[in-house]
C-alpha cells in the first residue's frame, strides 16, 4: 500500500507542476497567467505537496497523519474555490490581490475545456481541475487509510 500512496502522491504532485508550467491551451489556462503568478502557483503548492509527500516517505504513523492532513486541507481549500461557487454561485476564498474569483476565473479558465453543464452563471470547475482534484482526493483518502494501517 504505501507504494500506491508514494505513486498518487508523486502523480498528483507532478501532474500539478506541469499543469502549472506548460501551456496546454485549451486543456489549461497557464497562457493566461502572468509569470509572477505562475511562478508562485508553481512554488507554493508544490512545497506543501512535497512536504506532504515527504512526511508520508517517513512511514512514522504521526507523520503520515500530517501528512494526510495536509492533503485533506488541500482538497478543502479546492472545494471552497472551485467546487462551492460553481454549486452555490458564491465566493468562498479570498483572492490575494484586487481581482475577485469570478473575474479570474474570466480570465484564465473560461475559455478552457468544461465537462460540468452550466449553472446559472458560476463559474465551472474546469476538466485540468477535476484531474486534479481527484488525484487530490485519491492522495488524501489513500493517506489517512495507510496512516491508520501503520
Amino acid at each position: 500500500m504505501f507504494y500506491s500512496l508514494l505513486i498518487i502522491q508523486l502523480l498528483t504532485f507532478c501532474y500539478h507542476q506541469m499543469t502549472t508550467r506548460l501551456d496546454l491551451f485549451p486543456f489549461n489556462g497557464v497562457r493566461h497567467y502572468s509569470v509572477e503568478e505562475r511562478r508562485k502557483e508553481a512554488l507554493v503548492n508544490g512545497i506543501i505537496m512535497v512536504l506532504a509527500i515527504t512526511l508520508s516517505c517517513t512511514q512514522i504513523p504521526i507523520l503520515l497523519g500530517i501528512g494526510g492532513f495536509i492533503w485533506t486541507l488541500i482538497m478543502v481549500e479546492a472545494i471552497l474555490n472551485w467546487w462551492l461557487p460553481y454549486m452555490t454561485g458564491r465566493e468562498f476564498y479570498k483572492m490575494s490581490h484586487d481581482e475577485t474569483w469570478g473575474q479570474v476565473y474570466e480570465r484564465i479558465f473560461s475559455t478552457t475545456i468544461h465537462i460540468l453543464p452550466h449553472l446559472k452563471n458560476n463559474p465551472r470547475p474546469n476538466l485540468e481541475h477535476m484531474i486534479l482534484h481527484l488525484l487530490i482526493l485519491g492522495s488524501s483518502v489513500l493517506s489517512w487509510v495507510y496512516a491508520f494501517n501503520v
